[in-house]
């Protein structure tokens, strides 16, 4: 079976466009926290997913810039 959605791409809540890859995200226990910003509006949003064994996960925030 191929996975129609092997980035967890999203659509954006705030003008639908559609397939916008996480930026970061952050995987515990079998869950995905991902970050998303709009390819065309720029809005910015977070979606919890269920980690599925071979997608591409996002890389994780790096939080020294956070600081």
């Amino acid at each position: 079976m191929t996975d129609h959605n092997p980035h967890y791409a999203d659509s954006c809540p705030r003008c639908l466009a559609r397939d916008n890859r996480p930026t970061t995200g952050i995987a515990a226990r079998g869950s995905l926290t991902a970050a998303y910003r709009c390819q065309a509006c720029r809005h910015i949003w977070t979606c919890t997913w269920a980690v599925v064994p071979g997608r591409v996960l996002p890389p994780p925030p790096a939080l020294e810039r956070a600081a």
